[in-house]
């Protein structure tokens, strides 16, 4: 076991981990993981280590967050006069921004925005003047998404935004076993309305008549009102619902095997680290085109951008892929050189010396 450096900043996450899914939950992971005299406050069946565990509902969506809210809540009042001993708190997840304002009596205060466009609170002007206030009471904000750091610089202090982008596990395929790709089209994400895949699957009916021989996978936990409604209104012999691997090498041989991915999202920063996972695989990626893509990715060089919510513009791209065998290669290539420069390690680092600011 490594001794920890007493000159490091300590610090509390708080957030949502895995095995739970999300972009958010596994940046926590990965994050704490990787920098030293960091705790995380998160739920009691939690994979990281260094936790400090708390109770919340099993119930999947809202109000599975929003016992998580509560918990913290209490947890945070916990915080102003308890004799543990922290440099910064590291909040995560849109709810909880609410308690920066709270622990700033005490502590210096860090938020990781994993994604504003698209979201209720910022349609509303009545909610998005609460939340930006919360967010200025932060000493740093992280933006994940370019475009969000752009309308954060907007809205709040300038100098107290910074972006760095969610990461990828590049050497997951080094461990592997690498597959053969077969005649398949995978989804790996959260079954939500947010990811899309309504239009997926109604992209893969068309796709069917023209190349029968095609599969489609997902990827993703088979529960909730979304996928009993998409499993009962889709029915085709060749649509494989895999559920949730929690087995990371089972989940990425999956992937490996796949001729392409397709991530619809309908709204959020970046679909990470799922997308740059199905980059580093060397696979063609198809995603939605998105401010925050086009800032990061060129179109039909290293990505594949459809319109959101059409999915016949999506089958369309597909289909680009299937006949064009030689262009697919060559943006799946490109798209595996994009994902090297969003290693964990590097983006740790980054976050590390926000954090050393603080100390």
């Amino acid at each position: 076991m490594k001794k920890q450096n007493q000159g490091e900043p300590r610090t509390l996450m708080i957030g949502l981990t895995p095995p739970l899914e999300g972009g958010s939950e596994t940046h926590i992971y990965e994050i704490s993981s990787r920098i030293e005299n960091v705790t995380v406050l998160t739920q009691k069946n939690s994979k990281c280590k260094k936790k400090i565990g708390l109770p919340i509902l099993k119930n999947p969506g809202l109000i599975k967050n929003l016992s998580f809210f509560i918990s913290a809540t209490l947890y945070s009042f916990f915080l102003l006069f308890s004799k543990k001993k922290y440099d910064v708190i590291h909040i995560h997840e849109n709810l909880l921004y609410i308690l920066a304002p709270i622990l700033k009596i005490r502590y210096k205060i860090i938020i990781t925005v994993h994604g504003i466009t698209g979201f209720k609170f910022y349609e509303n002007k009545f909610l998005w003047f609460f939340f930006k206030n919360f967010l200025r009471s932060a000493d740093k904000v992280i933006s994940v998404s370019l475009a969000d750091k752009e309308l954060l610089e907007k809205e709040i202090f300038s100098s107290k935004i910074e972006y760095i982008p969610n990461g990828v596990d590049i050497d997951i395929y080094k461990k592997i076993k690498l597959s053969k790709n077969e005649k398949i089209i995978s989804f790996v994400g959260r079954i939500h309305k947010q990811k899309g895949l309504e239009y997926l699957l109604e992209a893969f009916q068309e796709i069917s008549k023209r190349f029968p021989e095609y599969k489609l996978v997902i990827f993703g936990k088979n529960e909730g009102s979304y996928y009993k409604t998409l499993s009962s209104r889709y029915k085709n012999k060749s649509l494989i619902w895999k559920g949730f691997i929690s087995d990371r090498k089972t989940l990425f041989s999956g992937i490996s095997s796949s001729e392409m991915l397709v991530f619809p999202s309908m709204w959020e920063a970046l679909p990470w680290p799922a997308l740059l996972e199905g980059l580093a695989s060397g696979r063609p990626v198809i995603a939605s085109d998105l401010p925050g893509m086009r800032r990061v990715f060129k179109n039909n060089e290293n990505i594949v951008l459809a319109k959101p919510g059409s999915s016949v513009d999506l089958a369309e791209k597909i289909a680009q892929l299937i006949n064009q065998k030689s262009n697919a290669k060559k943006i799946g290539l490109n798209g595996k050189k994009i994902s090297q420069e969003y290693s964990w390690s590097s983006i740790s680092k980054r976050i590390h010396k926000i954090y050393k600011l603080f100390s």
